[in-house]
């Protein structure tokens, strides 16, 4: 059996090259999608290590080529990043679950992100204008100073916004229409669509 090794191959590289996606995909897909997962790790002193995955809204800046998200002042996510300043990001949306006589290819429909990076904490204005990025990421139709209130100073210290900076990413799909079946086995019954 061949082992995974990241620091021989690169982390960002699917397995199936023909699910694989250009950077311009990648993007395409970004500006569509509002929902990531952020993965941090707290490492303790006895070398013990405690992955965390966070849920949260986000928006990637082409220009800066960085995606964006933001916490509460104190917690977990913040604790981790202020430790290690490396994070992991993915986002993706799904389609229908696919069926398949064979239960090695039982599938579903997604198109998905994966990025790895540098995090680093915003403050002052890159914080603001940050925020302000995502709001009109998530919120098209506020605009602040009219139907949103202007980010304060107290709102800025009252939150954490972070930047992760993309040294390596990955876009996937799986559209297909049916999954594989096998011939060794009887057919599935006409009609049947999955969950």
């Amino acid at each position: 059996m061949t082992y995974y090794d990241p620091r021989t191959r690169n982390p960002a590289l699917g397995r199936r090259p023909l699910n694989r996606r250009d950077d311009a995909w990648i993007r395409d897909l970004l500006a569509r999608l509002h929902l990531c997962r952020i993965s941090t790790l707290w490492q303790g002193e006895d070398g013990e290590a405690f992955p965390f995955i966070n849920p949260t809204s986000f928006v990637y800046r082409p220009a800066t080529h960085d995606l964006v998200y933001h916490s509460n002042r104190a917690g977990r996510l913040r604790a981790n990043t202020e430790q290690v300043q490396r994070a992991a990001f993915e986002a993706s949306e799904m389609g229908r679950f696919l069926p398949s006589n064979d239960p090695l290819e039982l599938s579903v429909q997604y198109r998905s992100v994966v990025a790895f990076g540098a995090v680093r904490l915003l403050s002052g204005e890159d914080a603001r204008q940050a925020l302000y990025d995502l709001c009109a990421h998530v919120f098209p139709q506020l605009r602040p100073g009219v139907e949103l209130q202007p980010i304060s100073d107290g709102q800025l210290e009252r939150t954490s916004v972070y930047a992760l900076q993309i040294e390596q990413w990955s876009g996937k799909e799986n559209w297909a229409e049916a999954a594989e079946q096998t011939p060794d086995w009887p057919p599935l019954p006409s009609g049947l669509t999955g969950g």
